[in-house]
């Protein structure tokens, strides 16, 4: 077992995400921006409450189609920093479309029995989502088909589960915390500045990416001590990527 703990593992999320900002942007943004957009027209446009509610899940539809997308660029993106091949945001966001339809149904998949599990006292819920935190690394990465990438992370991060547990019990609650802040805020101003609102929750999507490189160290903690003859990274050179 790793003898890097939750702290230093944060640090050096953090210091990724500060020293990769740029790139993690380039690649998002574009994806973050055109979803808040619509999500902004839809509320400020909508008539009756029944037609928002169906707008707002077709919006919640269109994000999960496009999700793999950005979310699988990222993946690819840290991965070329871990192994040198540093691909440039365009790269990461072509290559991402080969793993479109893996990704998807590994989301929805995931999502399924998560949510099936918060439905009985949450905590099976936070449990499987721990458990399957390296599904999205597997398909990508190991190029793995979904089944086989969902039962490879229940398998890997069982010595793994209190080293994620404990990470993304800090980085998500604040983001949460932080987003229902300027949700509750906004929502009682109506005289709120659309633009700023649009920068306030662009940022705070784009901030949730901390998840996924704490998520992704990791994964690669667990390749290098479980599978060393194929690693992936080394401890002791991350803080310089």
């Amino acid at each position: 077992m790793s003898a890097l703990n939750t702290l230093d593992l944060l640090k050096q999320t953090f210091f990724f995400f500060r020293r990769n900002l740029a790139a993690i942007a380039a690649i998002q943004l574009p994806f973050l921006i055109a979803l808040n957009l619509l999500a902004s027209w839809i509320e400020s446009n909508a008539g009756e409450s029944t037609d928002l509610s169906q707008q707002m899940a077709y919006l919640a539809l269109l994000r999960l189609t496009l999700l793999p997308i950005f979310w699988g660029a990222t993946i690819l993106y840290i991965q070329s920093k871990v192994d040198g091949n540093d691909y440039s945001p365009s790269q990461a966001v072509f290559a991402s479309l080969r793993f479109w339809r893996s990704l998807l149904l590994v989301f929805l998949l995931s999502g399924m029995a998560i949510f099936t599990g918060l439905m009985f006292f949450i905590i099976p819920g936070i449990y499987i989502g721990v458990r399957l935190a390296f599904a999205d690394f597997i398909c990508v990465v190991e190029r793995k088909p979904v089944f086989e990438s969902l039962k490879q992370s229940w398998e890997d991060t069982k010595d793994y589960f209190w080293l994620l547990l404990q990470g993304l019990l800090i980085l998500y609650p604040g983001l949460q915390i932080a987003e229902l802040y300027f949700a509750q805020t906004f929502a009682g101003d109506g005289s709120s500045n659309w633009l700023l609102e649009l920068v306030i929750f662009v940022t705070l999507d784009l901030l949730s990416v901390l998840a996924l490189i704490y998520g992704f160290r990791v994964y690669c903690v667990m390749r290098d001590e479980q599978r060393p003859e194929n690693r992936i990274s080394n401890p002791d050179n991350d803080s310089n990527q």
